[in-house]
């Protein structure tokens, strides 16, 4: 088995999904890759984030989609003392010296998703020497993202979300651990979020393990 850092969490004290957690992940011997979540901005630039929107302190609301990079990269989502700024997907990728694997989710709920397609094309191609991974739960993104981009395209695929699919066009699954026993596709599986040792037992040794804890399982 391998393991894939989910957001960059391990054994550290950084916060998730920052470029200081990816990269500390990446130097660890234990740990065969990281997975982080990435965002279009209003300026079409990439943001290192999970949800779509956040709360600033005071309790200010902001949407990725609505806001430039530089406009969210001033927001404090730390505390005053430990602060905590986001960080664009480029900062991140111009940093890394490592060959494993980088497993990029690219988020997105609604809309249309095209305007997503070329600004991604753009940064991968621009760093195609890293060992990058593409998937989404959004069947036209990564679809799209087939013809568009060269890197390895995967499907995002959980319990009830694209679970009954055709995988064929694709280089490996993401899949939850509870849809893992119900997908047959003899496609490379990348299986989250596991976090106990007594879980790994229900997996093939050949699977890529999402998990926080790479430390406790890896070991």
């Amino acid at each position: 088995m391998k393991f894939i850092a989910h957001r960059g969490n391990d054994n550290h004290s950084y916060y998730e999904n920052s470029k200081e957690a990816l990269l500390w992940c990446l130097d660890q011997d234990y740990i065969d890759g990281v997975e982080l979540d990435i965002r279009l901005t209003k300026d079409k630039k990439f943001l290192i984030h999970h949800n779509n929107s956040f709360l600033e302190l005071g309790n200010k609301i902001h949407f990725v989609q609505d806001e430039t990079l530089e406009e969210l990269q001033k927001i404090n989502l730390g505390t005053k003392k430990n602060p905590h700024h986001l960080d664009s997907l480029e900062d991140f990728l111009s940093r890394v010296k490592s060959s494993k694997m980088i497993l990029l989710d690219v988020k997105k709920e609604i809309g249309d998703f095209t305007p997503l397609i070329r600004p991604l094309q753009k940064i991968l191609k621009k760093y195609d020497d890293l060992n990058l991974y593409l998937c989404s739960f959004q069947y036209s993104i990564i679809k799209l993202s087939t013809k568009m981009c060269k890197v390895k395209i995967g499907l995002l695929v959980s319990d009830f979300i694209n679970k009954n699919k055709n995988y064929d066009a694709f280089d490996f699954l993401s899949v939850s651990k509870g849809a893992y026993p119900d997908i047959s596709s003899s496609k490379k599986k990348m299986v989250w979020t596991i976090q106990k040792k007594s879980e790994l037992k229900r997996f093939s040794k050949d699977i890529y393990v999402i998990t926080d804890c790479a430390y406790h399982l890896g070991k």
